[in-house]
C-alpha cells in the first residue's frame, strides 16, 4: 500500500506525536546516511539466537557491567579466544 502525505498531522494534537514519520515518506537526506552505513562492513553480519540459563545471563550482565562491556562483546570475545577464530 503506497505511503499518503498527510501533512502535519501532529500539528496542535498532542495525542498523535509520531504518526508522521509513519505516514510520510522518509526525506532523501536520510536515505542517503543509512545506504553509506550499510556499505561500511566488508564481512557478511549474520545473526544467531542464543539461548542460556536465567542465572547465565544474570551473571554476564553484572560482569559486563563491572567490566564496562556488553554481553555481546563478552559471548564474543569468548567464542573468539575459544576456538581461534
Amino acid at each position: 500500500m503506497a505511503k499518503k502525505n498527510l501533512g502535519d498531522i501532529e500539528d496542535n494534537n498532542k495525542n498523535l506525536g509520531g504518526v508522521s514519520a509513519l505516514f510520510n515518506s522518509p526525506s532523501k537526506e536520510s536515505s542517503t546516511k543509512e545506504e553509506k552505513q550499510i556499505v561500511q562492513p566488508d564481512e557478511e553480519i549474520v545473526t544467531y539466537p542464543l539461548r542460556l540459563k536465567k542465572s547465565s545471563l544474570k551473571a554476564l550482565k553484572i560482569l559486563g557491567a563491572q567490566r564496562g562491556v556488553t554481553v555481546r562483546e563478552l559471548i564474543l570475545s569468548l567464542v573468539e579466544k575459544e576456538y581461534e577464530v
